[in-house]
């Protein structure tokens, strides 16, 4: 797997899930900084063992979003072929 620079598009969109996903959970997306912040002050430690954890929970989620995109593509194109 090579490390390559996304097109922008593609970044969009993923930003636009991360989006999507912290606000369905509770949490803000700082577009300047590309993170997830909770709710917690952000000047202390909680709040930020707190930031990590909701990035961990919105990082998997967005996941889990796409392998079931990506499954449900592999379907969609295996019934394609079957026709």
């Amino acid at each position: 797997m090579t490390n390559k620079v996304p097109d922008s598009n593609a970044k969009r969109a993923l930003n636009m899930m991360k989006l999507e996903i912290a606000n369905e959970v509770g949490y803000n997306y700082n577009e300047l900084t590309d993170k997830i912040e909770s709710n917690a002050p952000q000047n202390n430690l909680e709040g930020i063992s707190k930031n990590v954890l909701a990035g961990e929970e919105v990082g998997g989620m967005m996941t889990k979003n796409l392998v079931a995109m990506g499954e449900q593509a592999l379907v969609d194109e295996y019934n394609n072929k079957k026709q």
